[in-house]
């Protein structure tokens, strides 16, 4: 069971995260959709990183159904809620 939802995602709108990728002991698990999505995100290509701030890392598994959270993948820098890294 996924120990987080979308609500708890809400948090880091706005925000740099980091997706790592598992295949169980997910924090959530993730649809990746053209429509419909909960939340639009910006995929970043190379890892964020900052002497002055860590960045939040959540293990998420993607699935093709039984999702907890729907994301939109955009390349637009001001219409979307995150900017992902997968790990």
């Amino acid at each position: 069971m996924s120990k987080m939802t979308k609500k708890d995602l809400e948090k880091y709108k706005g925000k740099k995260i980091i997706f790592k990728r598992v295949s169980s002991g997910e924090d959530i698990k993730v649809k990746i959709s053209s429509w419909g999505a909960d939340y639009k995100f910006k995929t970043l290509y190379e890892k964020p990183s900052s002497w002055f701030s860590t960045f939040p890392t959540i293990k998420a598994k993607i699935v093709t159904s039984g999702e907890d959270v729907k994301l939109e993948q955009t390349d637009s820098s001001w219409f979307n809620d995150f900017e992902i890294y997968f790990e």
